[in-house]
């Protein structure tokens, strides 16, 4: 919702900043990944060596780039010049304040776990590599999402967000989107690769224009692209009706607030 076209442009020309970035540190992470059956613990810490600089940098950089955009938005909507409260740095933190090195200890673990079950080394490793991958993502996310939140909390014209989806949508990310505005101090729900931002809602603004939904976003696919996204057998229930709502679910993190995930189809009402 927003009473200019140009600035729903500028959420999206944000929200494709943000991929590019995300999408370059995962590669350098993917290609140095080398975790060592017979030194879990020390081959990890030399790909921490890598990736924790490569990632603090990217902080770095959608912290400016955040704040750039939400000062463009405001400006946009307004017709006034934004002046936002200066934020804190998020560079070499999570999404909940730990250090990056502190906070990304549990790759090496959850392979030593998997063979403790008895599962086979590359199975171990898989898990391994898999959640450490999970990390890249949501490290450099952070760097975007953490100021963007302090940042709504604390703008007088900011009264509320609305989740925007990214390039790659999750069911539960796209029934989200559903339009609704949610308190600037609401937790912006996330998940490993979601590459989905808030969108501020500006206060006495007139709604003119307004953004496609999650499940418009989803109709205007070809079926092949449906079931990219989420998967065919969920993909067909949502073109027999099922809503992207019904997707919506949520697991406990154990270190702060929820993700949402997209439920398995076996769950969905």
């Amino acid at each position: 919702m927003a009473r200019y076209r140009q600035s729903l442009a500028l959420t999206s020309r944000y929200s494709r900043q943000l991929e590019r970035t995300a999408a370059r540190v995962q590669r350098l992470a993917e290609a140095r990944w080398n975790l060592a059956p017979e030194d879990f613990d020390g081959s990890y810490s030399r790909w921490l060596d890598v990736v924790v600089p490569a990632v603090t940098q990217a902080q770095k950089q959608n912290q400016r780039l955040t704040t750039a955009y939400l000062t463009a938005y405001i400006t946009s909507e307004t017709g006034v010049r934004a002046r936002l409260k200066t934020v804190g740095s998020v560079a070499g933190k999570n999404e909940d304040g730990r250090d990056l090195r502190e906070a990304w200890d549990v790759p090496p673990i959850r392979a030593k776990q998997a063979l403790m079950e008895g599962k086979e080394l590359p199975v171990a490793m898989d898990i391994a590599r898999a959640s450490a991958m999970g990390l890249i993502g949501l490290g450099v996310y952070a760097g975007a999402r953490v100021p963007m939140a302090e940042m709504l909390d604390a703008t007088e014209q900011t009264v509320g967000y609305t989740r925007v989806t990214g390039g790659n949508p999750c069911a539960a990310c796209m029934g989200a989107a559903d339009g609704t505005v949610f308190a600037t101090d609401e937790v912006f729900e996330i998940h490993p690769s979601c590459d989905c931002v808030a969108e501020p809602v500006i206060d006495g603004v007139e709604d003119r224009v307004t953004r496609p939904t999650g499940q418009e976003v989803f109709d205007g696919l070809t079926e092949a692209e449906q079931n990219d996204r989420i998967g065919e057998a969920a993909a067909d229930a949502v073109r027999g009706g099922t809503p992207l709502s019904d997707f919506i679910g949520h697991v406990d993190t154990n270190v702060g607030a929820n993700w949402i995930i997209q439920r398995p189809l076996k769950d969905v009402a």
